[in-house]
C-alpha cells in the first residue's frame, strides 16, 4: 500500500511510512539508536523518502553529527527540491557549525520558494544580521511589513538591528512602533528603556522600568537585563533550536503517537 505524505513529490510506502512514525515516537522518547534503526529500515523499503532523510538528519544532529546530517538534507532535497523544511534545518545546522554564508543560501533558497513565508523571511533578515548585511536585513524586514503591517514582532526585530548598530533613536522609534500595536510587549519595553538611558533620556527611562515592573511577569525580570547590547530576544542557539522546532512542527502532527 502507499499513502502520500508531507515533503513527499510522489507517493509512500505505508509500511515505511509506519517505520517513520514508529523513529519519531522512539526519537521523542530519545531512544535515538533505535530511532536510527527504524528509520534505516523505513529508507529500506523506500529509499526515496525524504520526511525519512530529514528526520535521521535531526537526530544525526542532536547526536552532535552535524556533517552526516547535512548529507541527509541535501538527500531529502535531491528527491524534492522544494522541500522547504529540509533548507530550514539545512540552514541551522550550517548556523551551528559557524558557517553563516552558507545557512544565509539556505534561507535565500528557502524564501524564493515561499515568499509568502514570513517566518522564514524574519529568519533570513537574522541571519543577514549575523554576517554583518544590514541594508540587506532591513530590506527583508521591509518587504515582511508589507505582508503584516500591524506585527509588533517585525518592528521590533528593526528595533533589535538599529539598537545593534548603535543608531539609538531609529531603535526607539521601531520600539515605540511595537509597543502602539502590543503595550504589553516586554521584550520592546525593555529595548525602549535601554535606548532611553543610552540617549541619556534617564527620567523617561524610569518611568519605561516602571511599566515594565507592572506587567505580568516583569517583576522576575533581572536588572542587569537592561545593561546588555540587545540582541535578537533570544541566544543565536535558543534561535537555531527554533528553526528546528519550526521545522519539525508539522512531522510531529503527521506521526506523533496516537492518543488512547
Amino acid at each position: 500500500m502507499i499513502e502520500p505524505k508531507i515533503g513527499a513529490q510522489t507517493p509512500i510506502n505505508l509500511n515505511a511510512a509506519q517505520k517513520l512514525k514508529a523513529a519519531v515516537e522512539l526519537e521523542t522518547a530519545g531512544k535515538y539508536e533505535s530511532a536510527m534503526a527504524s528509520l534505516d529500515e523505513a529508507l529500506a523499503i523506500q529509499e526515496n523518502y525524504p520526511d525519512a532523510w530529514l528526520i535521521k538528519g535531526v537526530i544525526l544532529t542532536k547526536l552532535g553529527k552535524c556533517n552526516d546530517a547535512l548529507k541527509c538534507y541535501d538527500k531529502a532535497l535531491e528527491i524534492n527540491s522544494g522541500f522547504i523544511d529540509a533548507l530550514r534545518l539545512k540552514s541551522a545546522t550550517y548556523t551551528s557549525l559557524g558557517s553563516q554564508d552558507k545557512a544565509l543560501e539556505c534561507l535565500s533558497a528557502a524564501v524564493e520558494k515561499e515568499p509568502e513565508n514570513l517566518d522564514l523571511r524574519l529568519n533570513l533578515a537574522r541571519a543577514y544580521q549575523r554576517v554583518k548585511q544590514f541594508d540587506d536585513a532591513f530590506r527583508c524586514y521591509q518587504e515582511a511589513k508589507r505582508q503584516k503591517p500591524n506585527d509588533p514582532k517585525i518592528d521590533y526585530f528593526i528595533g533589535v538591528m538599529w539598537g545593534n548598530r548603535a543608531d539609538y533613536e531609529k531603535a526607539l522609534v521601531s520600539f515605540e512602533i511595537a509597543l502602539r500595536s502590543k503595550p504589553d510587549f516586554v521584550d520592546a519595553l525593555l529595548g525602549k528603556g535601554l535606548m532611553l538611558a543610552k540617549l541619556g533620556r534617564k527620567e523617561e527611562a524610569k518611568v519605561v522600568a516602571n511599566k515594565l515592573l507592572e506587567a505580568k511577569g516583569a517583576a522576575s525580570t533581572q536588572p542587569e537585563k537592561l545593561q546588555k547590547e540587545v540582541a535578537m530576544s533570544r541566544s543565536e542557539n535558543e534561535d537555531i533550536r527554533n528553526q528546528y522546532m519550526a521545522a519539525q512542527k508539522r512531522f510531529t502532527s503527521q506521526y506523533a503517537p496516537n492518543k488512547s
